[in-house]
């Protein structure tokens, strides 16, 4: 058992969890160990919660066999969840690079009133369509008033 307390204490990922949590599953076979069984599984279900993708509750189960299993079935699955997640922040950051960028074009070229008024009416826009379309109305209409009326335009006919 201090074995496992040990191996669990120096687990840093999910499949060093598994090999801890398997090993320990061939030592609590009686039914005098379902106890401790039950507090190794809560233990698990805890370390998986730190491990596992950000906000996703782990329901692993109550028995070490049901938490065992669970969480190889749920590891299995994190990669490409922490690969959805990673590209929608980078996506998220993409976007709110390129409203910033839109706005300093649009102060370098019609002055820092007119960058402020991009910024301010971009500021809920995520569709990288809208914002080309801004781009190119920054680089085509000749001053400041008609950039935020042709963005104000364009905002109006979004869905």
């Amino acid at each position: 058992m201090t074995r496992a307390v040990v191996g669990f204490e120096q687990s840093r990922t999910p499949p060093e969890i598994l090999r801890v949590a398997t090993a320990l599953r061939g030592w609590l076979r009686t039914p005098q160990d379902t106890e401790l069984s039950r507090a190794f599984a809560a233990w698990i279900r805890q370390m998986a919660g730190r491990m596992g993708p950000e906000g996703v509750v782990q329901v692993l189960g109550e028995t070490l066999e049901e938490a065992t299993m669970t969480l190889v079935e749920r590891v299995a699955q994190w990669p490409e969840q922490w690969r959805r997640e990673g590209m929608a922040e980078g996506r998220r950051e993409g976007i709110a690079r390129e409203r910033a960028l839109l706005r300093r074009l649009a102060a370098v070229r019609f002055g820092d009133t007119t960058g402020n008024q991009l910024g301010l009416l971009l500021a809920d826009i995520d569709d990288a369509d809208h914002l080309a379309a801004v781009e190119e109305l920054i680089v085509s209409v000749g001053n400041g008033p008609d950039l935020i009326d042709g963005v104000g335009e364009l905002l109006r006919q979004s869905p």
